[in-house]
């Protein structure tokens, strides 16, 4: 005899519920994991390395901040020897150098930071007054974010 209180369960109801779990899963893995960083690349931790590099935050102001040099990157873009790159107010990527603090990326140099172009050194493969891609020092600014 047939329980006729009881309802069948809808296929629609078990995927709704499947999908809903998948989705927490994977924002509580997401939340977890920390892309392209390994302990001794972690860009806000303080540097023992040999070229000397010093990490330092100022969290009431939103900057991270690193002292560089090309022994970090694979091709050194600016025309300068050292500078400290900073991450600003979660987006905005500056490089300082003698003095003066340049914007990276559009967006600092949209929140009034003078262009990078002074400093940015030349690529004499290119020729032609083109410049050394900055792509590697612009993606590190952004995680220091």
């Amino acid at each position: 005899m047939l329980d006729e209180t009881r309802q069948p369960k809808k296929a629609g109801t078990a995927i709704a519920g499947g999908f809903l779990m998948l989705m927490l899963i994977l924002a509580f893995a997401q939340s977890c994991s920390t892309p392209d960083a390994t302990p001794s690349e972690d860009p806000t931790a303080s540097s023992t390395s040999s070229d000397n590099e010093d990490s330092f935050d100022d969290a009431s102001a939103g900057t991270h901040s690193i002292r560089v040099t090309d022994a970090r990157f694979d091709k050194w873009p600016f025309t300068v020897d050292a500078g400290t790159l900073r991450c600003r107010d979660g987006a905005s990527v500056t490089f300082e150098a003698d003095g003066t603090e340049y914007g990276v990326n559009g967006t600092a140099q949209d929140a009034g930071y003078p262009s990078v172009k002074p400093v940015w050194a030349d690529d004499p493969a290119l020729g032609h007054g083109l410049k050394v891609d900055i792509s590697e020092v612009l993606n590190y600014g952004l995680s220091l974010c």
